[in-house]
């Protein structure tokens, strides 16, 4: 393998392996509560100091790809020196840029406070500031070089995780908004990005109902007076918002209309209909669906519970796919592109909604 692959398969895992470790909450073994305190330093100043980013990576990562180089020796004219400005312009930098992280235009030893010609020593004259900056980086430098390539690899994966969480809250990543699509097209699509298995996937199904509810709501007799509500935090529970599913909207007195409980990759079973009936019961909710991305074949076999339902409550609970509702809803509304719309913006706004997600969207609707 050469240094060109080995360099950016090395950058490549270990930021897919950031990605995993950020969405699903796995701390980085081995790093000490100073060394994380450095750590945080160096992630908390990403926009301000960009070439510090880059710098820093370069370093790790040469030190993984060759374990007896003395990194701190960042010049080629240095006596058993490298050419780590090259190094960066080459790999680093480049690669910081396609993942959306903070970057310089093309090398960070293009500042003046990490170009001078001195060994990263403890006592390096260079200006790098805001001061404490500069001593989480010379620390982290040296322990580096004192420790190994293990801590190397363990700095650089903490120096991702940090750069992929500031960039999905952060992101201002243009979402694709497509036109010219057919109903069965457009639904398709969506039901492509809410079967990618990703942290956060399971709020697509929810921001997609709640999407075209929004476009029907402005354009059809059924929501005449009525209110859609505003969606809740994915994370808040509904014995805690006192609704009753996870889309909810009220008629003109205030009471619920129609209620949405909406399940991503959940089998609907008799016992699932019966949990939530339980939550209906006090409720005097006119319509209550259960959407689920799940793949049905046949909702046939749920009709004696929801007849039940009816004759004891006076619901009228309907049993459905997402992507079967999003077909039949899509044509009733005067323009797909008004759901295509409410999606994308739902998508940029929710905060469960992660870069990869929003990412992953774009890269659908343009390669099919």
């Amino acid at each position: 393998m050469t240094q060109d692959d080995w360099s950016r398969k090395l950058l490549e895992e270990i930021c897919q392996k950031a990605v995993d470790s950020y969405e699903n909450d796995i701390p980085v073994p081995g790093i000490s509560d100073v060394e994380e305190i450095h750590l945080s330093t160096v992630i908390q100043n990403q926009e301000n100091r960009k070439g510090a980013i880059a710098v820093f990576a370069t370093l790790l990562v040469k030190k993984v790809q060759c374990p007896s180089q003395d990194i701190r020796l960042h010049r080629a004219e240095f006596e058993s020196g490298f050419n780590a400005r090259g190094f960066d312009t080459d790999y680093v930098t480049p690669f910081l840029r396609s993942k959306q992280f903070p970057a310089m235009s093309e090398s960070g030893w293009l500042t003046r406070s990490f170009e001078q010609p001195h060994p990263y020593y403890m006592d390096y004259p260079g200006k790098i500031t805001p001061k404490p900056l500069k001593t989480a980086f010379l620390s982290l430098v040296d322990i580096v070089q004192n420790t190994g390539s293990n801590k190397a690899e363990s700095f650089l994966l903490r120096l991702f995780i940090g750069l992929v969480e500031s960039r999905d809250k952060n992101t201002n990543l243009k979402l694709a908004r497509p036109v010219k699509l057919s109903i069965a097209e457009l639904v398709g699509r969506v039901k492509q990005h809410h079967d990618v298995k990703k942290a956060g996937a399971a709020r697509l199904p929810v921001l997609a109902i709640h999407a075209i509810l929004t476009v029907l709501a402005r354009e059809t007799d059924r929501y005449r007076d009525c209110e859609l509500l505003p969606l809740e935090a994915h994370t808040t529970a509904d014995a805690r918002s006192k609704l009753t599913g996870d889309i909810n909207v009220l008629d003109n007195s205030g009471t619920l209309f129609e209620g949405y409980e909406i399940k991503h990759n959940v089998q609907i079973t008799s016992e699932l209909i019966q949990t939530s009936f339980e939550k209906l019961k006090t409720t005097p909710v006119k319509v209550f669906y259960i959407l689920t991305t799940y793949n049905h074949k046949d909702y046939d076999e749920f009709v004696p519970e929801i007849d039940h339902i009816a004759r004891s409550h006076g619901c009228q609970l309907i049993v459905n796919g997402v992507d079967r509702t999003l077909l039949y809803y899509l044509r009733l509304i005067g323009d797909t592109r008004s759901f295509i719309d409410e999606y994308v913006s739902h998508l940029e706004k929710d905060e469960a909604i992660t870069f990869e997600l929003k990412e992953k969207w774009n890269q659908i609707v343009s390669s099919n």
